[in-house]
């Protein structure tokens, strides 16, 4: 007998993925390993997604999960998506430590000052960002 509920799990793990490859993010579901389970969703080599489509939720619990997969999938950053009724997936709610933030927040300043530097990589990750559909405020205009 097919349990309702993973069905609908995986639909929405599918969705959440999907999404992300529409995005132009690398984006794939790992195979379940059970006690040893790296998430539910890889992004970018970056980023163990754990994706839940409930109605009640078990954040605090759903934190520790995602931080002990991503701790064994390797990867820097580890986040919880959660289904937001009748709404796209794209409006869907993400959840993450204040520490998960300030990481993240630290790569991305890293990677700024990277893209500062060289006007030729900054006009590239412009055009590359236009492409993905990713919205720029440029403050230097």
């Amino acid at each position: 007998m097919v349990n309702a509920n993973k069905v609908k799990g995986t639909r929405y793990e599918s969705a959440v993925r999907d999404h992300a490859l529409e995005r132009r993010h690398k984006a794939f579901r790992p195979a379940q390993a059970g006690a040893g389970d790296l998430g539910d969703i890889h992004i970018s080599g970056l980023m163990a997604l754990q994706c839940k489509d409930v109605t009640s939720w078990s954040v605090s619990g759903w934190l520790q999960d995602v931080e002990d997969q991503r701790q064994r999938a390797g990867l820097p950053l580890g986040a919880v998506v959660m289904k937001k009724r009748r709404a796209s997936i794209g409006d869907s709610y993400v959840v993450m430590t204040y520490d998960t933030l300030l990481t993240m927040l630290q790569r991305l300043e890293l990677a700024e000052t990277f893209v500062q530097a060289d006007p030729h990589v900054r006009a590239n990750w412009e055009r590359t960002s236009r492409d993905r559909g990713n919205h720029i405020r440029n403050d230097s205009a």
